[in-house]
């Protein structure tokens, strides 16, 4: 018995593993379905995409235009388009491919995608959402594979050709009155009744959830793109009932990772909650900022960015300390030769320019956020449960 349990656990383990590699080839020419797709006024979404893939990059086109590329080997794909210069990079998570590309010109902005493909390889969706300085647009785009029968417009109509036709009644003036039908009673079969509605419960937009970093996210090794973990910290509950326990899972994206620069410039960190899941593994969806966080530096709450804190004084004094240890150096030299003063004054000056070599050498403070940092998360839409999707342990 155990032999054939071993058996049978790694043949579903290797029939999941290779449902996931099938899931990872989005090859194929796809055609968008405006029906079930969510696109923002300022995004452009192509009609028809053909999709070839390797084990090097996703290859991608529509149209006319030139074929894009995903690398898929741990490179950094970069293109220059006029004055435009992009730099993608690619990870898998699970089979869903994420894309994150920084666009660098006249405006910079990062756009990250998110690929997946339905089990019967008939559905791919990206999700994608443009970063910009002051604001952010999100659009889901669902294509169907060519073939399938789906159109790509939303507004078609069945063609008149195949109509069902109605056979027109003919007009009592000319037809004879029926002679009158005798007709059996039978009592009507019963119909069942609807069961009743599931009670939902809400937790309003607004509503501030404090969360704990579970994962370390700092502004020297993490990039635009990157996944953060956390977990809610302390319970949520509503009218006295327990919709969101303690410990919930959420996840984020850093959408920004800046250095702060060796002689201006501030280090800057920016992140976006995008999901709860409950510790039954309901999910939703939401797009929220950091509204207050346990850490060093300054938090703009509107758009969640928190800056690193500068260290003028701190460079004034090196510079200041390397000049006085200078000028006593150039002090005690000088009174060997008989000058004071010029050794005061040439031992000063090196001084000071060791101590702003040393300034010049080293960045400023950077964004350091440990797991088991705090930070608040407020809600930016409701989030809807019914009875049967809360956890047991909430009833």
């Amino acid at each position: 018995m155990r032999e054939c349990a071993v058996v049978t656990i790694t043949l579903l383990l290797t029939v999941d593993v290779c449902t996931a590699q099938s899931n990872q080839d989005f090859s194929g020419v796809w055609n968008l379905n405006r029906a079930r797709s969510e696109i923002q006024n300022s995004v452009s979404a192509d009609l028809v995409l053909k999709v070839e893939q390797s084990a090097a990059s996703v290859t991608w086109s529509a149209g006319s235009s030139a074929p894009s590329a995903y690398p898929l080997d741990g490179r950094t794909e970069k293109r220059r388009a006029g004055d435009l210069e992009t730099s993608t990079t690619t990870k898998w998570e699970g089979a869903a491919l994420l894309v994150n590309t920084i666009v660098s010109g006249p405006q910079t902005y990062s756009v990250m995608e998110r690929w997946t493909r339905s089990r019967d390889g008939n559905t791919l969706t990206i999700r994608r959402t443009i970063v910009r300085l002051r604001n952010e647009s999100e659009s889901l785009l669902v294509y169907n594979r060519d073939g399938t029968g789906v159109l790509s417009t939303s507004n078609s109509q069945p063609p008149a050709a195949i109509a069902p036709r109605v056979a027109s009644e003919p007009s009592p003036a000319s037809s004879p009155a029926p002679a009158p039908a005798v007709r059996l009673l039978r009592p009507s079969p019963a119909i069942p009744a609807a069961p009743p509605a599931s009670p939902e419960f809400v937790v309003a937009q607004g509503t501030r959830i404090l969360l704990r970093l579970t994962s370390s996210v700092n502004t020297k090794r993490s990039l635009p793109g990157d996944r953060v973990y956390l977990e809610t910290a302390v319970p949520v509950f509503v009218d006295g009932r327990l919709l969101i326990p303690r410990g919930s899972f959420v996840a984020g994206t850093v959408t920004e990772s800046k250095q702060a620069g060796r002689v201006a410039g501030k280090s800057a960190l920016n992140l976006r909650f995008d999901s709860l899941t409950l510790p039954n593994g309901v999910t939703r969806d939401f797009r929220s900022r950091p509204a207050s966080a346990d850490t060093r530096g300054n938090l703009d709450r509107s758009e969640g960015r928190i800056e690193g804190e500068g260290n003028k004084s701190g460079d004034a004094r090196t510079v200041g300390e390397t000049t006085a240890a200078g000028a006593g150096i150039g002090t005690v030299a000088g009174a060997a030769t008989g000058h004071y003063g010029l050794g005061a004054g040439i031992g000063a000056a090196a001084g000071a320019v060791a101590g702003l070599a040393g300034v010049l050498s080293s960045r400023g403070a950077g964004v350091v956020l440990p797991p088991g940092t705090t930070m608040e998360l407020v809600l930016d839409r409701d989030l809807r449960y019914t009875s049967a999707e809360l956890p047991s342990g909430s009833q």
